[in-house]
C-alpha cells in the first residue's frame, strides 16, 4: 500500500492580498517615522557643522588675541590674507587641503576643489545642483567638485578686520554666521573662496556672505543691509525682510540668508552657540542681532 502525502495547504489569491495589504498599511505607517528620524538626524548635523565652525573660528582668535581673518582679504599678517573658511581648514582636521591652497597646489579661483563636507548643509535641497546660468570658465565645472559652502557668513562682521573684542554688543547676542542654500540659489552658487570680481550675480560663484552692503564691493544687486546700518540708521532697501523660509530654488533669493527646515534658520552666535531663528521674527530684532556693535539691547529672541 502506498503511503499518501498530505497536500500542503497554500495561500489563496484572496489571502495573498490580504497580507500585501497589511504590509503596504505597516509601511505607510513606518515612513513618515523613519523620515521624521533622518530629519531630525540631519539637523542635528547641520547644527553640529555651526557647532565646529564656531569652535574652529575661537580656536583662531584665542591664538590671535581675538583677531580673526577677514573676508576681504586684510587679515593680520599671521593669516597671510587667507579668508576665514582657508584659515579655518586646520582646526576641523582639513590641514592638508590648507597647505595645498597655501603652497598654490590647487586653482581656488575656479572652484575645482573637493568640497568641505563641514561646509555643506544635509538638509540644503540644492545639495549637486548643477547651475547652467555660469559663463565660462564655470559653466562646466562638477556641482560635486565645487567649494561650496552652505552656511554664510555675517559681513557686517567679517568683512574688515574681525575681532571678538569689538563685538560691543556681546557675542551671545551677534550672529556671525547662517545658513544658506549653496549649489543654487536661483542663479546663484556660494563658494568659500575669499572673493570672487563677478560682476553680476548669475555669472559667477559669489563669496558665501550674508548683510553685505553694496559699499563693501558686492555685485549689483546689493545686499539686503541691516535696518540699522548708517549714520542716522536707515532702513533696508527692502523693508521687513530678515531670511526665506525654506524656498523652492527658484524663488531662493540670494541676498538673504535661506532656512532649510521649517523650524526656522540655523544660525551660529559668535559665542560659539547654535540658535534657530524662528520665522517672522521682528527684523529689527534680526538685524540688531547681524550688528556686532549697533548698541542694541535685544530681548529674549
Amino acid at each position: 500500500m502506498i503511503a499518501t502525502i498530505p497536500r500542503r495547504a497554500g495561500l489563496s489569491l484572496v489571502e495573498m492580498l490580504v497580507v500585501i495589504a497589511i504590509l503596504a498599511v505597516l509601511i505607510g505607517l513606518l515612513l513618515p517615522a523613519v523620515q521624521k528620524v533622518r530629519s531630525a538626524a540631519a539637523l542635528a548635523q547641520c547644527q553640529n557643522n555651526i557647532k565646529q565652525l564656531g569652535l574652529g573660528f575661537h580656536h583662531l582668535a584665542a591664538i590671535h588675541d581675538g583677531a580673526l581673518p577677514a573676508h576681504d582679504g586684510s587679515s593680520v599678517d599671521s593669516y597671510g590674507g587667507s579668508g576665514p573658511f582657508i584659515s579655518i581648514l586646520p582646526a576641523i582636521e582639513k590641514e592638508n587641503l590648507y597647505r595645498a591652497f597655501r603652497e598654490g597646489r590647487l586653482d581656488f579661483d575656479k572652484g575645482e576643489v573637493q568640497p568641505v563636507a563641514t561646509f555643506i548643509n544635509p538638509l540644503d535641497p540644492s545639495r549637486g545642483v548643477f547651475n547652467s546660468s555660469y559663463l565660462q570658465p564655470y559653466k562646466d565645472l562638477d556641482p560635486n567638485r565645487l567649494s561650496v559652502s552652505s552656511y554664510a557668513l555675517n559681513a557686517q562682521f567679517w568683512f574688515t578686520h574681525p575681532n571678538l573684542n569689538r563685538i560691543s554688543d556681546g557675542t551671545s547676542q551677534t550672529i556671525w554666521l547662517a545658513e544658506h542654500y549653496a549649489y543654487k540659489c536661483h542663479t546663484t552658487t556660494f563658494v568659500y573662496l575669499t572673493y570672487f570680481n563677478a560682476q553680476r550675480w548669475d555669472q559667477a560663484p559669489q563669496p558665501a556672505l550674508f548683510a553685505m552692503e553694496r559699499k563693501m564691493g558686492r555685485p549689483l544687486p546689493g545686499d539686503h543691509a541691516p535696518v540699522t546700518s548708517g549714520d542716522p540708521p536707515v532702513s533696508t532697501s527692502a523693508p521687513g525682510v530678515t531670511f526665506q523660509l525654506r524656498p523652492s530654488l527658484d524663488d531662493c533669493d540670494p541676498r538673504q540668508p535661506n532656512a532649510s527646515s521649517s523650524s526656522g534658520l540655523q544660525v551660529g552666535m559668535a559665542d560659539g552657540s547654535v540658535r534657530i531663528v524662528r520665522h517672522g521674527i521682528d527684523p529689527k530684532v534680526f538685524w540688531g542681532a547681524v550688528t556686532p556693535a549697533g548698541g542694541e539691547v535685544l530681548a529674549d529672541w
